[in-house]
């Protein structure tokens, strides 16, 4: 979602005449767009603004201001504690940047700036009303809001002219979507009716709404990409509840039977939460189990750290930073092994990959995706190209990723 913002700031920008800098020292304007859904990153985004202050000095004219999650959460704070910023934006009011920059704006602004000629984000929703304890993003985000039908299908028709073939829902709780009786389920039918578009994927969606409506166009729609990266948290019900996240373990992995009833090599990856408050050790093993159960294809893992203004951050914590890591690298352990063994599955497997760039290490290899979200590094073809759908074989792993071998056409 950030990235996605990023792009309509730069779009916004260019429209208005304004183009990106080759370096700090060189530009007008900086803008910081920023993430507060846990700490570090905000920490993270001080200190680099903090490394702006010399450029400041430098250029009286240079114009600083923060955006996102961040200007919302700290609010009129940071143009105290960071007397040299010009101006702050929060998510839900970037429509001002044209007013805050220029005179006299561009009477509109155009969708976002697309990152590259294969793929798009396309946000059809934002904010969110889970209210989950622990999470800060909707008190940044404020509650959902869903985009007009007719404006997505607009950006997904203007982003294929360009190349694109590969189109990536966005929101807080994407599957949540509806508008005006349009259900999630039925705008993804109306994206995949739009024959320049070969492969959907979407993020990220909450397990309460994954309708029986949804489960059957999963399986029905050959363009949507069997995976998803589908939030679990915890496999303990105590502390499922606690975390207010509305659902069950057994309802949970009700929703990964399915997928991979259906698809066995359907690629779902997931977040942990290590160390919630009050987790007790046999909750704590009640998460392992779950992954052993699960079988993700990944994880994104993390050790619990409070959000200050959250209902957990008030929570009295019952074990130790130390604990929190130990079982942290537990997680980490177990599911490297996990996907390792999903990774395996994939070999001597023919698969169509989406070229996405040469690899930064070879140039002589590209570097794709399968649609089950596996990264594929394949030897480079004369004829590749970024955009570029190739057959190939799998033969082999390293590390992680897969290596492909592409198949020759028959002449």
């Amino acid at each position: 979602m950030n990235e996605y913002d990023s792009a309509r700031l730069a779009a916004i920008l260019e429209f208005n005449g304004v183009f990106p800098a080759f370096a700090p020292e060189k530009a007008d304007i900086i803008l910081v767009n920023t993430c507060s859904v846990r700490a570090k990153a905000e920490e993270s985004a001080i200190a680099r603004i903090w490394d702006l202050k010399k450029l400041k000095i430098g250029n009286k004219g240079l114009k600083i201001g923060v955006l996102g999650c961040m200007a919302k959460n700290r609010g009129e704070s940071l143009l105290k504690d960071l007397p040299f910023l010009d101006f702050i934006l929060p998510p839900d009011e970037y429509q001002k940047l044209p007013e805050i920059l220029f005179h006299n704006p561009a009477p509109q602004t155009p969708f976002a700036k697309l990152s590259n000629k294969y793929s798009a984000f396309i946000a059809i929703q934002s904010g969110c009303n889970m209210r989950c304890a622990y999470c800060i993003v909707p008190y940044v985000r404020g509650r959902e809001q869903y985009r007009e039908p007719a404006s997505i299908l607009e950006e997904i028709e203007v982003a294929t002219a360009a190349g694109v073939s590969e189109i990536v829902l966005l929101g807080q709780t994407v599957n949540g979507y509806r508008y005006k009786g349009l259900s999630f389920p039925a705008l993804l039918k109306q994206v995949a009716n739009i024959e320049q578009v070969e492969r959907i994927r979407f993020i990220s969606p909450h397990p309460i709404h994954y309708t029986s409506e949804l489960l059957d166009i999963l399986m029905n729609e050959q363009k949507i990409a069997p995976h998803v990266h589908l939030p679990v948290q915890s496999g303990s019900n105590s502390v499922l509840k606690k975390m207010k996240r509305q659902y069950t373990r057994e309802a949970y992995l009700n929703i990964v039977q399915s997928l991979r009833s259906f698809n066995p090599l359907y690629g779902i990856t997931t977040d942990i939460i290590c160390g919630y408050p009050g987790e007790s050790e046999q909750e704590f093993e009640e998460t392992l189990s779950l992954l052993q159960e699960a079988r993700f294809d990944g994880a994104f893992m993390f050790a619990y750290s409070p959000r200050e203004g959250t209902p957990s951050a008030s929570e009295k914590e019952l074990i130790t930073e130390q604990e929190k890591k130990n079982r942290l690298q537990r997680v980490i352990d177990l599911q490297h092994s996990i996907t390792l063994e999903r990774a395996k599955l994939m070999l001597g497997r023919q698969e169509i990959i989406l070229l996405e760039k040469l690899s930064r290490r070879n140039s002589s290899e590209w570097v794709g995706k399968t649609g089950n979200f596996k990264k594929v590094i394949i030897p480079a073809q004369p004829d590749f190209r970024e955009g570029m759908y190739v057959d190939c074989v799998i033969e082999g792993i390293r590390g992680h990723t897969l290596k492909g071998s592409p198949i020759k056409k028959q002449m």
